[in-house]
């Protein structure tokens, strides 16, 4: 075994900062508009990451034949995971949204086996039941409370599903490119992607009455899960390798919680976190599965959607 690293340290942090985004995105929606919020956020931290970019790496450059795809990771990976992710957690609670959340890796697995990444495998299929029982269970146990909405839930298994055909989608790019480098180009292509729908959503925005705690929140969710995270996570991941970074995003979906009963109010009951376990418990077991043949090095983009 390994001694507790400095590097443990940044990734705990990483991992606290995008699960309290949960609850910040849901305390901002109380006077931002959804898409307002989210693409002035992603504007902004798509400009500064490439200012950092093209500082270290010198440029932001890439070969012709992987702008397309590129493209295609900023639509689904930034436009269509924040339409999900940004009504998700303006519907529903962001408890929900933060436990749905989790069974991204279990999609993401069964999207690499679709398209020919990944041999077919029994455990696949199971990881991903299993998966869909938790989620099953969270969207059961949250039903009858306050603040719960079907809709909303919907729209989170939406932004799971997205974030895990996107970071399929990255595997190659990340096998070529840095990993800000791909960050940087894509976030900014997504922000370019919503620029119509935040352009709208801008214009009617009473920035007036936000306030400055919603402001606050605006802030964190810039530079905390964009910018912050992106650092400690990569910074990390160099001293301890992906497979040990990623056991630590296992305390996102809980944590995500926790903060949402905490500075929201929200009620939580047994069966929402037994529905949590469970989805962890199914992603674990893929993950477990992916381990044995995949190198210990391999990089995998950091976080949920954020």
């Amino acid at each position: 075994m390994r001694r507790p690293d400095p590097a443990d340290g940044m990734l705990v942090a990483a991992n606290v900062i995008w699960s309290l985004n949960y609850a910040t995105t849901k305390y901002a929606f109380e006077r931002w508009s959804p898409i307002a919020f989210s693409g002035l956020r992603f504007a902004t931290a798509g400009v500064a990451l490439a200012l950092l970019v093209r500082w270290r790496e010198g440029g932001l450059g890439v070969d012709r034949g992987d702008v397309r795809l590129i493209v295609a990771c900023g639509f689904v990976g930034i436009f269509l995971n924040q339409l999900t992710f940004t009504y998700a957690v303006d519907y529903t609670a962001a408890a929900n949204v933060a436990l749905i959340l989790a069974a991204s890796p279990a999609f993401a697995a069964v999207f690499a086996v679709i398209l020919g990444h990944e041999r077919v495998r029994a455990a696949h299929w199971l990881a991903l039941s299993v998966s869909l029982v938790g989620v099953a269970l969270v969207v059961m146990g949250g039903s009858d409370l306050a603040g719960f909405s079907l809709r909303g839930d919907l729209l989170a298994v939406g932004a799971a599903l997205t974030w895990a055909g996107y970071t399929v989608m990255l595997r190659p790019l990340l096998g070529r490119y840095s990993a800000a480098r791909i960050s940087a180009l894509v976030i900014l292509v997504g922000a370019v992607i919503m620029t119509p729908v935040t352009v709208v959503q801008v214009a009617n925005q009473d920035f007036g009455s936000i306030g400055g705690l919603r402001w606050g929140s605006w802030v964190y969710s810039t530079i905390g899960p964009l910018l912050v995270t992106n650092w400690l996570y990569f910074r990390a991941l160099h001293r301890v390798g992906a497979a040990r970074a990623t056991l630590y995003m296992y305390l996102q979906p809980f944590l995500g919680a926790v903060f949402a009963a905490w500075l929201l109010g929200e009620k939580l009951v047994a069966v929402q976190l037994i529905g949590g376990a469970v989805i962890v418990g199914g992603v674990a077991l893929g993950r477990a599965v992916a381990a044995r043949r995949a190198p210990a090095d391999e990089v995998e983009p950091p976080g949920e959607p954020s």
